[in-house]
């Protein structure tokens, strides 16, 4: 015993409105359009729903137990209109993002906070980890978008080019080339070089750089954390290249040396990435309206 959902509405709004002509007008159709819809979902079920009461109509035993479950019926309905409106107006939802640890630390509060304000119900998780992993989680649909440093080979992801960070030489304070304003790196053959593990975008774009100059670094550790890296060169132990935010602090109390290279500043690209097949969510979509309206793009590791 099929039932038309049309049909059971206009039931519905006549028991409960106890006139044909006021449910007519609530779902702005002629009285007769409703009069034919009763008598066709009638018909259907084989069920008298009203009986005539003088000038007035009258809800029949089955009207009235028709009447119930339609009542709870279109609450539910009515409950899944809000919650799927709020998804609409952005007042319901979530939002994953992946992106690289130095980007979480110094570009998302701020970012973050900013889309909060304008969407506080929408509940946002972070995940972090280097360019390479996040990649890998948006290609397998574990986050709605990331932003990390570019890589090769992204074939899985649509890509967005998003900005340029500098990043610069770090030494300890006591190196023979601390202080310098500059130097070139044929000065830094034979230091040993501090770098990013594999998958890390700014591995990636400083030893393109490097190689592009035909420099060879002497590399002595890989390391999957830039607070290790920052303490290694403290002691001593060799030299680095960091994003600039990361090292400011360290670089203010005297902890480390930044100088920049004589062949030109050393930028990482960052990018927006995207499952390659399918359309970001509506959340997704607000955050990146926020950041294409002018809130400043952040670093990569």
């Amino acid at each position: 015993m099929p039932i038309n959902l049309n049909q059971f509405r206009a039931f519905y709004l006549a028991a409960r409105e106890g006139s044909v002509t006021k449910a007519a007008e609530i779902l702005h159709v002629s009285q007769p359009a409703v009069t034919m819809q009763i008598k066709t979902l009638q018909r259907d079920i084989e069920v008298e729903l009203f009986r005539k009461c003088g000038k007035n109509i009258e809800l029949t035993d089955a009207g009235r137990a028709m009447f119930d479950y339609a009542q709870r019926l279109f609450e539910i309905v009515g409950e899944m209109e809000h919650v799927l409106k709020g998804y609409l107006e952005l007042t319901h939802g979530s939002l994953t993002i992946g992106t690289t640890r130095s980007f979480a630390r110094h570009l998302m509060p701020g970012l973050l906070s900013l889309f909060q304000e304008r969407y506080p119900r929408i509940k946002v998780r972070l995940a972090e980890g280097n360019s390479q992993e996040i990649a890998d989680g948006v290609a397998n649909y574990e986050y709605d978008f990331g932003i990390i440093g570019r890589l090769p080979l992204m074939g899985k992801l649509r890509v967005v080019p998003y900005s340029l960070e500098e990043f610069c030489l770090v030494l300890p304070p006591k190196h023979r080339l601390a202080g310098r304003g500059e130097v070139s790196l044929m000065e830094l053959r034979d230091e040993p070089l501090i770098i990013r593990e594999v998958g890390s975008g700014s591995r990636h774009a400083i030893l393109s750089m490097l190689e592009s100059h035909r420099f060879q670094p002497s590399i002595v550790v890989e390391a999957g954390s830039n607070e290790f890296i920052k303490e290694y060169v403290i002691k001593g132990r060799g030299i680095s290249f960091l994003y600039k935010p990361e090292v400011a602090l360290e670089a203010k109390m005297g902890l480390l040396s930044t100088v920049t290279i004589s062949e030109g500043p050393m930028f990482v690209q960052t990018d927006i990435v995207f499952p390659a097949d399918a359309e970001p969510p509506r959340p997704a979509r607000a955050f990146l309206g926020l950041i294409e309206k002018g809130s400043r793009p952040g670093p990569d590791e």
